[in-house]
């Protein structure tokens, strides 16, 4: 059966970067709190030691959490593609199965079957792997031929056929 490829983990690269970019709003509102904290003492409170605690404490967990989220997606991403690239994975081809889409955009997992192994996903969930649910303009439907490459849970390449 000629496959052609909806998802390859390889070409599809680090996908995930908008989750810990998001934190560096918060770094830079922090590292902005630090500059001015001088000015804003008078206004927030009566003791300066209070926004100096808080400027610095604010600063401190908004980098922690934005080299966090980084770090585990993007150690993630990096864990699959090496996986995929070095050949650790299994395969599966046959007919989807037991299809149910999310219920509505971003409410729920979308989930099909082949051959008896389940795939659960959603474009809300942060992953290195194949999340494109139908309500977004996902390729997965009932009685569709598909090959997947997976590890674990994760989808490192879907490849649909003709139907």
């Amino acid at each position: 059966m000629n496959y052609h490829t909806v998802f390859d983990i390889t070409t599809a690269g680090y996908k995930s970067w908008s989750f810990p970019a998001f934190g560096l709003i918060f770094v830079a509102l922090s590292i902005g709190l630090v500059f001015w904290r001088r000015r804003i003492a008078g206004l927030w409170s009566r003791r300066p030691r209070d926004i100096n605690v808080f400027a610095f404490g604010f600063l401190g967990f908004s980098v922690l959490w934005t080299v966090t989220t980084f770090l585990t997606t993007y150690l993630d991403y990096a864990r699959l593609r090496r996986a995929f690239e070095a050949g650790r994975f299994e395969v599966v081809e046959g007919v989807v199965t037991e299809f149910r889409p999310e219920r509505s955009p971003g409410r729920g997992l979308e989930r099909f079957c082949v051959q008896g192994r389940c795939f659960e996903y959603s474009d809300n969930v942060i992953t290195a792997g194949f999340n494109n649910a139908r309500s977004n303009g996902g390729p997965v439907r009932m009685g569709l031929p598909v090959r997947v490459s997976y590890v674990g849970d994760e989808i490192l390449k879907l490849e649909i056929g003709p139907g």
